[in-house]
């Protein structure tokens, strides 16, 4: 199997597939693929989604792939790594220092796989077509302050993303049992975990409507061990 490498922290491509199947390939990478034109099917580390134009996929390191298509394809694809989101001295146009908050997001860009392929809600894909089109122009042409408008619109498309991915998490796991909130308990401590003030016991307790003894007989109850505990081992994976 083919690695594809990235020797920058962003590369913005659009991709025409005719033949009836790409290659299985995997990355070292982020890659979020915007589906322009074009009709197929998906492998995602052996699961198979179909797409259409308007579909959003969210690839994460060493994440194997290919497409098999049903009519000539046209991708955006907007490959990153994490320094993307981290200041550089050496730069003209410094770029905003946006490494803590990308932090927050990756939990859930690493655990996404067992929702359906397609991440972008019919409510949310009207802006993010609009901010995809400003991407692609951003990408063809030289403007001032380019590198900051770049890095600013794929933050906000990652943010889009990451809500929804966490939407349906959430809804998926009261599906399964609407009673539990430990789910929601410990995505939130996930999606905060560098940030201590939101992780306070108290702030906790308050988020989801229960006193902190009560958060804390509740969520021990539900998992065997304390929030104290479970955000220390979170911290430590």
């Amino acid at each position: 199997m083919k690695s594809a490498q990235l020797f920058t922290d962003v590369e913005i491509t659009i991709k025409e597939i005719s033949s009836n199947r790409s290659g299985l390939h995997k990355h070292h990478y982020f890659e979020m693929i915007y589906v322009l034109e074009g009709t197929g099917v998906h492998n995602i580390n052996n699961n198979h989604f179909t797409f259409s134009k308007g579909d959003v996929f969210l690839l994460t390191p060493d994440d194997a792939h290919t497409f098999m298509i049903d009519s000539p394809t046209r991708f955006c694809i907007v490959d990153f790594t994490q320094s993307l989101f981290a200041k550089t001295a050496h730069r003209h146009e410094k770029k905003m220092d946006m490494s803590g908050f990308f932090k927050r997001l990756e939990y859930i860009f690493h655990n996404h796989h067992n929702i359906s392929g397609n991440i972008i809600s019919e409510d949310d894909r009207p802006l993010f077509d609009v901010l995809m089109d400003q991407l692609i122009k951003e990408r063809e042409g030289q403007f001032p302050f380019q590198e900051i408008i770049v890095q600013n619109i794929v933050f906000l498309l990652l943010h889009f993303i990451a809500r929804n991915i966490q939407q349906r998490i959430t809804s998926f796991a009261k599906q399964e049992n609407p009673k539990s909130k430990v789910h929601e308990i410990t995505s939130y401590i996930q999606q905060h975990i560098y940030d201590k003030e939101l992780l306070k016991i108290g702030n906790v307790a308050e988020k989801f409507n229960k006193s902190p003894d009560h958060l804390n007989r509740y969520f021990k109850s539900e998992t065997g061990t304390s929030i104290k505990d479970y955000i220390t081992r979170y911290k430590l994976n």
